[in-house]
């Protein structure tokens, strides 16, 4: 009987859980009446966390629309989001919870307002949203049309309770009728800077009012002086930002486990908007937050400036950078670089390099991992760091390590909580989850510069993949947004979060707190980490003027200094910062067409491309070539002044790996292919890259036939997804050593690495050759090189090629076995090319 007890209690909690159920009602109003393909994203939060799914609508009321869900599970709390269709945008950018109680909650949610209602809410007209432009102007939406001559005198606007003069009341937009949603309000005096952050109310008689926020006008708040902690073994001292907060407090904590602050710290308002606190005791190993008391709220959140973090990023940590430091670290120094053309880019994830089991590396997973020495896996094969010094790169980009919210710092389980990293947090730290030992603060930093370091001392430079445009989430879930709400981000005319990312918001570089945050955190990586560039997720929606700066001010720190990006980032990107806006800058781009005219289109993983034999690719190759210049003022013209502008891949961690795609688009095509074929086709590929002028960059893997099992978005998978697999190396080590002797043909010949337009024009001839190939002649030394004539050959097609060439006896050092620099054999006359087959030779 006690036996059987245990088991019968036990099968009756599994059938209480089996037919436990939440039923959550919401209810959803629309000013604009228009509910065509608005729908709920909904997901378990607590007891579990789940992935959500998408409700409809099914039901109306006199409120609106009605939704009832019914989940089977017993759920305390779910999240919430109402979005149009497959997520074109969402009425609030937020995240929203519903708490519930036992097994039901109904609720109320209003078009544009970001509070969820318990009881039925009153749906007359109100101000949506209203933002002070500058000092004097007042913009405003509604829910209801106003008549800016006929209602001038029903809108007042007050301070702290004080009605102010107002002088007029206007459209907006110049365009709109008299009768508009959308309305300016000018003040007959202007407001003063301390007036920001005191209760301003607008209000239109028949309308609830709107809080206003202070936007815009915090541009002439811009504050140049000291922004973090500071600390000495005397004191610390703390300046914030928050021009809107009526206080700020300063919270302290002896460990970041307490619940409750140790001390708290009234901090004082100074100029500008800056909040200052000085505390006269040693802090070091203390953690903190700040509380902002501002538009009516009290926000709780980490020092944007944090220098350093607790475990999971919930408090700054008080730290001496001094003791991060590695032995000889004032030594060490970035790697110089005369040109970006003179660059060979390995994209690399920290966990992807090191995770697998064939690696062979003690610390899997971690920076300290990339600098362990002498790993080998299968058959002997260099792994890790190993890998990377012989390959030859000259610089390893890699994926996001600034910290992130997915990243999983307490148990660190990589096939279960894996992440690329573009979901931004903090960032002037170091992500955690790739640390041994993240509950110490001074820990994650160390390792970064002990990785660093050793790269360097390899002479190996560190390009960090940074992500700007977007931040994990709004309001309480970003350090920026908490210090001042909506500031920081494109915020729509209603108040919502612009999504020009598909990340939900979009932060806004025009805004000159937000450049300078971003200028500080770049300078930050550099000085402090010795970082030798930056990749820009989604750079097209940074502003122009955000990016000669940060040029500018980098490049005062290391003349060598590498910075690239995207040329797109979301809609109307490639108008606000589209590749023909690089001009004169030395800012690289990422070369979509070339990428697109030698493995086919990524949106289509059944397209060939010039590897496999697809016509009509030359001109778009040559293009690629010639370092996307303007050659010929006809067909050979492209968006870069300078081959230093582009970036020449055909893979990298978004999308199909280069044999995945190539694989799919084989089983695809009429034609029965090889893996041979396969094979050669990746060993084209790589000598397009490293032949072509411009800037090489090569996904991790690429060069051993790297798959993900057609995983084309692997952003979340399973590491055993993602990590490199030493035993294909071991398999493919031919493709291996075919792109190590490319990597040192362009290393060690200048003419593959002209490095302006003119020179290009001057030395590289395009000759005549068949259909499905592109030849070409660097003449005359190019770029000083040693050899006088190069000729190279491109054959994608399946079939051999016959080629005249130029007169003269050519010694072949690249042919479709081997690549090199040594002379494998001489050819003159004619020549057979394989098929699917570059060839490389010179003449003195």
């Amino acid at each position: 009987m006690k036996r059987i007890l245990p088991l019968v209690l036990m099968l009756l909690l599994l059938s209480l859980l089996c037919f436990a159920e939440t039923t959550i009602v919401v209810h959803y109003h629309r000013y604009d009446g228009n509910y065509e393909g608005w729908n709920l994203w909904i997901w378990p939060v607590e007891p579990i966390s789940q992935e959500g799914s998408a409700y409809e609508f099914d039901d109306k009321d006199d409120f609106g629309v009605k939704a009832t869900i019914v989940l089977p599970m017993d759920l305390t709390k779910v999240g919430i989001i109402v979005r149009l269709r497959e997520w074109e945008m969402k009425d609030v950018a937020k995240d929203r919870f519903i708490e519930i109680e036992n097994g039901y909650a109904e609720v109320w949610l209003m078009q544009g307002v970001e509070e969820i209602f318990r009881t039925k809410p009153d749906t007359s007209p109100r101000i949506l949203f209203a933002r002070l432009i500058d000092f004097y102007t007042i913009e405003a939406y509604a829910t209801h049309p106003i008549d800016v001559e006929k209602d001038a005198t029903k809108v007042s606007f007050s301070v702290d309770g004080e009605l102010k003069k107002i002088e007029s009341v206007e459209k907006a937009v110049a365009t709109d009728l008299k009768r508009t949603n959308h309305f300016r309000v000018r003040l007959a005096e202007p407001l003063k800077e301390e007036d920001l952050c005191k209760d301003l109310f607008l209000s239109v008689d028949g309308f609830k009012q709107s809080r206003v926020f202070a936007i815009e006008v915090l541009d002439q708040l811009y504050y140049d002086g000291p922004l973090g902690a500071f600390h000495t073994t005397e004191h610390t001292e703390f300046y914030v930002w928050s021009p809107v907060s009526k206080r700020v407090e300063l919270l302290l904590y002896e460990d970041y486990t307490q619940t409750e602050p140790s001390k708290i710290v009234e901090m004082q308002r100074r100029e500008k908007g800056v909040w200052h606190a000085r505390v006269e005791q040693n802090l070091e190993g203390w953690f903190y937050r700040y509380h902002y008391h501002s538009y009516g709220k009290v926000r709780e959140g980490v020092d944007p400036y944090a220098k350093a973090l607790s475990l999971k990023g919930k408090f700054g940590a008080i730290v001496d950078l001094s003791k991060t430091n590695p032995e000889g670290w004032e030594e060490d120094s970035f790697v110089k670089l005369d040109s970006y053309v003179d660059a060979i880019i390995y994209e690399i994830h920290v966990a992807d390099m090191t995770g697998s089991v064939t690696s062979n590396v003690k610390n899997k997973c971690s920076y300290l991992g990339l600098t362990e020495e002498g790993t080998r896996g299968p058959n002997g094969v260099t792994t890790g760091l190993e890998h990377i010094k012989e390959l030859g790169v000259t610089h390893v980009h890699i994926l996001p390590i600034l910290d992130f919210y997915t990243g999983d710092e307490e148990d660190k389980d990589f096939e279960r909580r894996y992440n690329w990293g573009y979901d931004p947090y903090h960032y002037m730290v170091p992500e955690g989850c790739y640390s041994l030992n993240p509950e110490d603060p001074y820990a994650r930093i160390y390792e970064v510069k002990k990785m660093v370091q050793t790269f360097h001392r390899n002479n190996i430079g560190v390009i960090l993949d940074v992500v700007f445009p977007h931040t994990y989430a709004v309001g309480e879930g970003s350090v920026l947004d908490t210090a001042v709400p909506y500031y920081y981000y494109r915020i729509t005319k209603s108040g919502d979060y612009l999504d020009e990312t598909g990340c939900g918001n979009t932060t806004n570089s025009e805004r000159l707190m937000m450049r300078r945050y971003i200028i500080d955190v770049l300078t930050h990586w550099v000085i402090e980490y010795h970082v030798d560039g930056f990749r820009f997720d989604q750079m097209g929606l940074m502003d122009r003027e955000t990016m000669v700066l940060v040029e500018k001010t980098l490049r005062q720190l290391n003349p060598s200094v590498i910075l690239y990006g995207e040329p797109w980032g979301g809609w109307g990107a490639k108008i606000r910062f589209g590749k023909s806006q690089l001009m004169d800058l030395r800012i690289a781009a990422f070369n979509d067409s070339f990428r697109d005219a030698l493995r086919g289109s990524v949106f289509n993983a059944t397209a060939k491309g010039f590897l496999m034999g697809a016509l009509g690719k030359e001109n778009l190759v040559k293009r690629g070539v010639v370092g996307s210049i303007n050659y010929d003022n006809r067909i050979i013209v492209d968006f870069a002044e300078s081959p230093e502008q582009t970036i020449n891949y055909v893979a990298c961690h978004d999308n199909h790996t280069l044999w995945d795609k190539n694989f799919l688009a084989a089983k695809a095509d009429r034609r029965k292919w090889t893996e041979e074929e396969l094979k050669s086709a990746q060993k084209l590929a790589a000598a397009i890259l490293l032949t072509s002028q411009g800037v090489p960059f090569l996904h991790a893997g690429q060069d051993f036939c790297r798959t993900k099992n057609f995983n084309d978005n692997s952003y979340n998978a399973p590491l055993s997804v993602n990590a490199l697999d030493y035993e294909r190396k071991a398999e493919f080590i031919d493709v291996f050593e075919y792109h190590k002797g490319l990597i040192r043909l362009r290393k060690e010949h200048p003419a593959f690495r002209m490095k302006i337009a003119e020179e290009i024009r001057r030395h590289l001839k395009f000759l005549e050759s068949p259909r499905k190939t592109v030849m070409f002649l660097i003449e005359g030394h190019a770029n000083k090189d040693d050899w006088k004539d190069i000729l190279v050959i491109y054959n994608g097609d399946t079939v051999e090629k016959q080629l005249t060439l130029p007169e003269g006896e050519w010694n072949v050092v690249v042919d479709k076995e081997r690549a090199g620099c040594e002379t494998l054999y001489r050819v003159s006359g004619s020549l057979t090319v394989p098929p699917l087959c570059t060839m490389v030779m010179y003449r003195q």
